[in-house]
């Protein structure tokens, strides 16, 4: 007989626990805040160790924190400076004080524009590109972003510089030009982050047409050229304490958005309180206008160009398609892997819109640098400055082209695991890659060398000056080259070429410092040469200059090729992007 078992009741399973429902709405501005803090400590914090750790691997997971630590400290001293600078100028004369305080004002604010064209980038830790798939309205996209961008190295050094003026605004008025002084800096923060965000947004849109490539570094030489005049009339203003054209140019430049905020002060002191007033809405006017036009510009900007013209077209032209790949001005040299190479890297330097914005920036440069200091050397009443200030201009020029290569491979990304593969020799890709860069840019810094030489009356400088600049290359070619192998950084995945992601462009701004430095070092002892040499003597420089870069290039190349053989993994593991 079967025994039936007791009824035993059946249990519910307990319910799961259920997460709290994230709330729905619209999404904040502060939610970009947010996450650009959220993203820069985690970007800040230590990865984990491994299992067999060397000395270098730990080294390198602080590398992040000892740069961005790197750049607080020299943000810090360029703020005591600016600060200096702003307090100075608060405290002059009462004749002086607009003058002064127009071109201080207006100088930031044209840094923030073309600093980040010509050098470092732009902090892109929120790259517009990865919200385009989000419902976000553009609106709230630029008022979050230009809120995250408060929040940063550059902004607090331009604040905290800025400030100065409220020093002698408390001092010589008291508390009421004190607070308008504060308004007006935090004002021009504003403008300075805007008008950077909105010129970097449209230029990127511009640089994605290559036909408009050569005009854009034209039109940025040109301007660079433009202000010339403007430091001349700041150093009359200096030297003799009074300028008529320095005082209208500063008037007119109190009443634009890139001086109007930090002038507020000075009608404040003088009692005119409805001109306060009106700079300072000339300011909030015209950070209102920038903002409208990266509205305009953002959505293009973070989509992606669209389709661009039909394919080029493709003729019979009866060649092979390997000789076809090699551009016309190698087109000499005999097919091999550093022709394949040399011909890849200058390509990519006119296609890629990264390296097409970094190109654009060393052309600009290249000319401008030579133009600028030799002009504001020949005005100036110091005449051993004025003797060779071509051959000084070459110094820095030809420096300022190396600094593009500070990181060669952080642009190739995880396409330089193909290089891995092929076992391509480091010495020959680093001479390549130089080589690449100094044929197309060279070219027109010598055509604006002559130019400048025959123009500023010092023709007999010209032989001196090139080789002074090529030697000034060939060095700043190997300290770029050792510093690109022992510390690369990835990239920022973006349309964006100007993007740089937080913590990176201070990071960028010491490597490209530290090569400078050691460039201008090595190649001292040639200036040092040409003010000693007689006159007649100062074209052996030419073929001492060359040799002394060849040389140099030679032997950076050579130490940085062996340790790119030997730190292959790891430079690949440093540029490869990580995903969140």
């Amino acid at each position: 007989m079967a025994v039936t078992p007791p009824h035993i009741p059946q249990q519910r399973p307990a319910p799961a626990a259920v997460a709290a429902p994230v709330p729905a709405g619209r999404p904040r501005v502060s939610y970009f805040v947010r996450l650009k803090l959220r993203i820069l400590r985690n970007t800040l914090r230590p990865g984990r160790p491994g299992p067999t750790e060397g000395s270098a691997r730990r080294l390198g997971r602080y590398s992040r924190l000892i740069m961005f630590i790197v750049g607080a400290v020299f943000g810090l001293c360029a703020a005591l400076l600016g600060f200096g600078a702003f307090a100075g100028s608060s405290l002059a004369g009462d004749h002086l004080r607009p003058t002064v305080a127009a071109f201080a004002g207006a100088a930031v604010v044209l840094a923030w524009i073309f600093i980040p064209l010509l050098f470092f980038g732009v902090d892109e830790t929120l790259d517009p590109a990865r919200f385009a798939l989000l419902p976000i309205p553009r609106r709230t996209l630029v008022l979050g972003m230009l809120a995250a961008a408060c929040f940063g190295i550059p902004p607090i050094v331009t604040l905290l510089a800025t400030l100065g003026s409220v020093l002698g605004a408390a001092v010589t008025g008291g508390p009421g030009p004190a607070l308008v002084a504060v308004l007006g800096a935090l004002v021009g923060m504003c403008v300075c982050i805007a008008a950077s965000r909105a010129v970097t947004s449209a230029f990127s849109r511009m640089l994605r047409s290559r036909r408009v490539r050569d005009l854009a570094a034209l039109l940025i030489a040109l301007l660079g050229v433009s202000c010339n005049p403007l430091v001349q009339l700041i150093v009359a203003l200096l030297q003799r304490g009074e300028s008529r054209q320095a005082t209208l140019v500063g008037e007119v430049l109190s009443w634009t958005p890139l001086a109007a905020p930090y002038v507020a002060y000075v009608d404040a002191l003088d009692g005119n309180w409805a001109l306060v007033f009106v700079r300072l809405l000339i300011g909030v006017a015209g950070v209102a206008l920038l903002l409208w036009w990266w509205l305009r510009t953002i959505e293009s900007a973070m989509v992606g160009a669209a389709a661009g013209p039909g394919a080029a077209r493709r003729g019979d032209t009866g060649q092979s398609p390997v000789r076809a790949f090699i551009p016309r001005p190698v087109r000499f040299l005999r097919p091999s892997r550093f022709t394949g190479l040399l011909s890849r890297e200058m390509r990519y330097w006119l296609r890629d819109p990264r390296r097409r914005a970094s190109l654009i920036s060393l052309l600009a440069t290249s000319v401008v640098v030579p133009f600028a200091f030799t002009f504001s050397a020949s005005s100036s009443q110091n005449t051993g400055l004025s003797k060779g200030a071509l051959v000084y201009s070459l110094t820095f020029a030809g420096a300022f082209i190396g600094l593009v290569l500070v990181n060669q491979f952080g642009n190739d990304g995880t396409a330089y695991a193909l290089h891995m593969l092929t076992a391509v020799p480091g010495q020959l890709e680093l001479a390549a890659r130089a080589l690449a860069v100094g044929l197309l840019t060279f070219p027109l810094l010598t055509a604006g060398t002559v130019a400048v030489s025959i123009f500023s009356g010092h023709v007999d400088q010209l032989p001196a000056a090139l080789g002074v600049g090529l030697a000034a290359f060939g060095i700043s070619v190997g300290a770029a080259g050792v510093t690109s192998v022992l510390a690369p950084y990835p990239m920022p995945d973006t349309s964006n070429p100007f993007a740089m992601n937080s913590g990176r462009g201070s990071a960028k701004g010491f490597l490209s410092f530290v090569s400078m430095i050691v460039t201008w070092a090595l190649a001292a002892p040639l200036p040092i040469l040409f003010s000693l040499l007689p006159g007649a003597l100062t074209w052996v420089l030419l073929p001492i200059g060359v040799a002394w870069g060849l040389t140099l290039a030679w032997v950076g190349t050579r130490v940085a090729g062996g340790l790119l053989e030997r730190r292959a993994p790891e430079v690949l593991t440093a540029i490869t992007p990580r995903r969140a």
